[in-house]
């Protein structure tokens, strides 16, 4: 195997071939092999790049976190309540949220995830809503234990329902992120980080994601991914040649 996943302290820590990548740092140091992820600090470390990454968060410790959400959006929940939605939870549904991820990854010309991609994570939490026995949402999550954090990581929609459905599949996914949001009280978890947040985006393919993600009248945050230098440039470079 050319890559090693483990909890050091509680931080997650994936060991590749020529890289390693932390998460949820907070306190990163400067090495040229080594990637520092939605890290909590503002550092200036030599030879690394630091990049911004607004993000927006669910307060979990509140009990009753859904009722600083939107008046629409709780209406929604309530009228999803009453619909016939199948909520499932498990690991077991990876693959077929991943599949219907696909439609997004080709929507937005994303890179897309296979299951082994995820083989690199200890804790995950996989969700689904289905009608009437089709798929029509669901979401990955990545969870930090130590820090209480669950990261949304994957969020799939189904986007062949038919445009008289597009309303119902809209409520779900609020329902859905509700569920998520009960279960991990349940389980301990403070915060629900619906990863990344940039509202003036000039892209319309994600301006509807951040208003869905504003409706949970959320707390915005900024946290760092630090690079090496190299390893920055070289992104940006495939990136480029990429487009």
């Amino acid at each position: 195997m050319d890559r090693i996943i483990q909890i050091t302290f509680g931080m997650i820590t994936e060991n590749k071939r020529f890289m390693s990548y932390t998460y949820f740092s907070r306190d990163p140091g400067s090495n040229l092999r080594q990637t520092h992820l939605f890290s909590f600090a503002k550092k200036s470390l030599p030879g690394m790049k630091c990049v911004p990454f607004p993000t927006m968060y669910v307060d979990l410790t509140q009990e009753d976190f859904v009722s600083r959400w939107s008046a629409s959006c709780r209406t929604k929940i309530n009228k999803a309540g009453q619909e016939q939605l199948t909520v499932e939870r498990g690991r077991f549904l990876l693959k077929d949220v991943l599949k219907l991820f696909l439609s997004t990854v080709k929507r937005k010309g994303l890179r897309g995830y296979s299951e082994a991609d995820f083989d690199r994570f200890s804790d995950i939490e996989v969700s689904a809503i289905s009608i009437d026995g089709v798929m029509q949402c669901g979401h990955v999550w990545v969870l930090d234990k130590e820090e209480k954090r669950a990261l949304l990581y994957v969020s799939a929609t189904n986007h062949t329902s038919i445009s008289e459905e597009s309303s119902l599949v809209g409520r779900a996914h609020y329902f859905l992120l509700w569920q998520d949001g009960l279960f991990f009280q349940q389980h301990r978890m403070t915060v629900m980080d619906l990863m990344g947040y940039q509202p003036d985006t000039s892209d319309p393919l994600l301006k509807g994601v951040y208003q869905w993600k504003a409706a949970t009248h959320g707390t915005q945050e900024i946290l760092y991914h630090y690079y090496p230098l190299w390893f920055y440039l070289l992104r940006k470079f495939r990136s480029m040649f990429a487009r």
